[in-house]
C-alpha cells in the first residue's frame, strides 16, 4: 500500500475524538469491546480521516466480520488482527522498529561528530564519511574533476546549488547524493561532496544526505583554513620577492639567507620569467592554481620557485652553466605550453608571460625579473590569449616602452585619445580600434575577432575617425594612430 509508518499510538478507545496524525499506526486494545460491535468500524473511519497508516485490533473478543473487512478495503486502510499478552510491550516493540532508521541515523551522526573532532583534513573527513555510509565519498569541483577522495565519474549537470539525491548522479546513470560545499558565504559554490550509490536505497539516501550536509561544513572549514595558510605563505613569499627585486632595505646577505629558508636558489645561471593574467581572475584564483601551474611547469622541464602575485606569478630556473643561445626559445615554448593548458578551461582568462636574459647571482636575478615583467607587458599588448616573449626578441619595442614611460608622451597620448575615451565609457570603441588596427585594417578579420558583423565594425571605425579627426585611409595617420593605441595598451599592462 506504500504507507509509511511514522509512529505508534496505543489506545483502548478510538473514535472521532481521538487525535490521529498522518502516518500513525493505531494499536487498539480490543479486549474490552463488545462482540460484533461497531467500534472497529468507527476506529477505521477515524484512522482513515486522520490519514493514519493502519489499525491493529489486539486481543479482539470476536473475529472481525465481513462488513468491517469490506469497510477497511473501501477506506484503503490496513486492518490487522493480533494476539498480544502485553499490548504495551507489543506497541513498544513496534515503535522501536518504526524508529529504527532514525536511531540508526542518529548513531551515524554521532559517529560523524565524534570523528570530526579528531580529524582536521579534507581527506580525513571524506574517509570518515565513506566509512560511516559504507559508500565512497569524494570532493569534486565544477568541472567534475575529483579534488580529494576516491576517483568518481559525475555528471556535471548533477552539480547544483543545493543538497539532493538523484537517480542519475554518476556518469553511467548511477543514483547518488550531492551536497554543495560553502567555503565562504556569498561566494559562488565551486566544490561539491558526491557519493555515488550502487542502488536507489532510500534509507541510505535520507540518512546520507544529512551526513553530507554536516560534513560539507567541516570540509568548508578545512578549505578556509588551508586557504588562510596558503595566503599567509604567499604573503611571505611575495614579501621576500619584493626584497629580491630591490624594493626592500635588507642587505643581500640577509636576502640570500631568507631565500635559503624557502628553498630558493640564486646560484649558477638564472633565467627569470613573469606571468601576467587578465580576465575574470583575482588573487584567490592565482592562489588556488599555483600548485596546478607548478606541476604543469615541472612536466615541461621548468623546475624552480613559483611566487604568487595578485595578478600572476614570478619565478626562475637555475642552470650550472650558461645556457646556449637557443635555449631561451625552448624555455619560452615550454612556458607557453604550460600556460595554454592552465587557461584552457577558464573562459575569458588570458595569460601573457615574459622571459629575461640569463644572468648570475642576486644582481642577475633582479635584472632578469625586471626584464621578464617588461617582456610580459609587451606580450600582453597583442591579441593572442596566451603569449610568451623573450626580452631579446623585443628590440625596438623596449625602447618604445621606455619612451612611453615619459610624462610628456603620456600627456600627448591622453590628450589625443580624450575625445574617444570620454565618450567610450564601456571601452567598446577603443577595443574595436585596437583589433581593427591589429588586423591590418581588415573589417572582416576584426569582425571575426570581435564576434560582430562586419558592418558593425565599419560603423564604429567611421565614428572613431570622426571623433579623433583622423583619416584611416592615410598610411601615415594610420601608423601614428596605431603607435598611440599600442603605447597606451603597453602602459596599461606594464608594472
Amino acid at each position: 500500500m506504500d504507507r509509511i509508518v511514522s509512529d505508534v499510538f496505543v489506545t483502548a478507545h478510538c473514535d472521532l475524538a481521538t487525535p490521529i496524525s498522518p502516518g500513525l499506526l493505531v494499536i487498539l486494545d480490543a479486549s474490552g469491546l463488545q462482540p460484533n460491535s461497531y467500534a472497529l468500524d468507527v476506529a477505521l473511519r477515524t484512522v482513515r480521516d486522520g490519514e493514519g497508516s493502519g489499525l491493529v485490533a489486539a486481543n479482539a473478543v470476536s473475529v472481525t466480520g465481513i462488513a468491517t473487512r469490506r469497510l477497511a478495503d473501501r477506506f484503503s486502510t490496513a486492518l490487522v488482527e493480533a494476539e498480544a499478552t502485553d499490548v504495551l510491550s507489543a506497541a513498544a516493540a513496534a515503535r522501536e522498529l518504526v524508529l529504527q532508521p532514525s536511531v540508526h541515523q542518529a548513531d551515524m551522526m554521532s559517529k560523524l561528530l565524534r570523528g570530526l573532532s579528531r580529524t582536521t583534513t579534507v581527506s580525513g573527513t571524506l574517509s570518515l564519511v565513506s566509512d560511516i555510509l559504507g559508500r565512497p565519498c569524494s570532493l569534486v569541483e565544477a568541472s567534475s574533476a575529483v579534488i580529494a577522495g576516491p576517483p568518481v565519474s559525475v555528471q556535471s549537470k548533477a552539480l547544483r546549488q543545493h543538497a539532493f539525491h538523484s537517480p542519475d548522479v554518476g556518469a553511467g546513470g548511477e543514483p547518488g547524493m550531492v551536497c554543495p560545499v560553502v567555503v565562504v558565504p556569498g561566494e559562488q559554490v565551486r566544490f561539491w561532496l558526491v557519493c555515488v550509490l550502487d542502488d536507489a536505497d532510500d534509507a541510505i539516501q535520507r540518512a546520507g544526505l544529512d551526513l553530507l550536509g554536516v560534513a560539507s561544513w567541516a570540509v568548508g572549514a578545512n578549505l578556509v583554513r588551508d586557504r588562510l595558510v596558503m595566503e599567509r605563505d604567499a604573503r611571505h613569499r611575495l614579501a621576500l620577492l619584493n626584497e629580491v627585486v630591490g624594493s626592500g632595505e635588507l642587505p643581500d646577505e640577509a636576502i640570500l639567507a631568507q631565500m635559503a629558508t624557502f628553498g630558493w636558489s640564486a646560484t649558477g645561471w638564472i633565467s627569470a620569467f613573469h606571468v601576467q593574467l587578465s580576465g575574470p581572475v583575482d588573487s584567490n584564483w592565482v592562489l588556488v592554481n599555483t600548485d596546478v601551474l607548478a606541476k604543469m611547469l615541472l612536466d615541461v622541464g621548468i623546475d624552480g620557485p613559483l611566487i604568487e602575485r595578485t595578478d600572476g606569478w614570478s619565478g626562475w630556473v637555475c642552470a650550472p652553466a650558461e645556457p646556449p643561445v637557443g635555449d631561451y626559445q625552448r624555455l619560452a615554448r615550454s612556458l607557453q605550453d604550460a600556460l595554454a593548458a592552465l587557461v584552457a578551461d577558464s573562459d575569458g582568462v588570458s595569460a601573457h608571460a615574459g622571459v629575461g636574459q640569463p644572468a648570475t647571482g642576486l644582481t642577475g636575478l633582479r635584472a632578469g625579473l625586471t626584464e621578464a615583467r617588461q617582456a610580459a607587458a609587451l606580450a600582453g599588448a597583442g591579441t593572442r590569449r596566451v603569449a610568451v616573449r623573450h626580452i631579446d626578441e623585443l628590440g625596438i619595442q623596449r625602447i618604445m616602452l621606455g619612451w612611453y614611460g615619459s610624462a610628456d608622451f603620456g600627456r600627448v597620448v591622453a590628450a589625443f585619445l580624450a575625445p574617444l575615451t570620454s565618450a567610450d565609457s564601456d571601452g567598446v570603441l577603443l577595443r574595436t580600434l585596437q583589433v581593427y588596427l591589429d588586423c591590418l585594417s581588415s573589417a572582416t578579420s576584426a569582425a571575426a575577432a570581435l564576434g560582430v558583423h562586419r558592418n558593425t565594425v565599419m560603423k564604429r571605425i567611421d565614428r572613431i575617425a570622426e571623433m579623433l579627426n583622423v583619416n584611416l585611409h592615410d598610411p601615415e595617420q594610420r601608423l601614428a594612430l596605431q603607435l598611440v593605441v599600442r603605447m597606451r595598451r603597453l602602459d596599461r599592462s606594464s608594472p
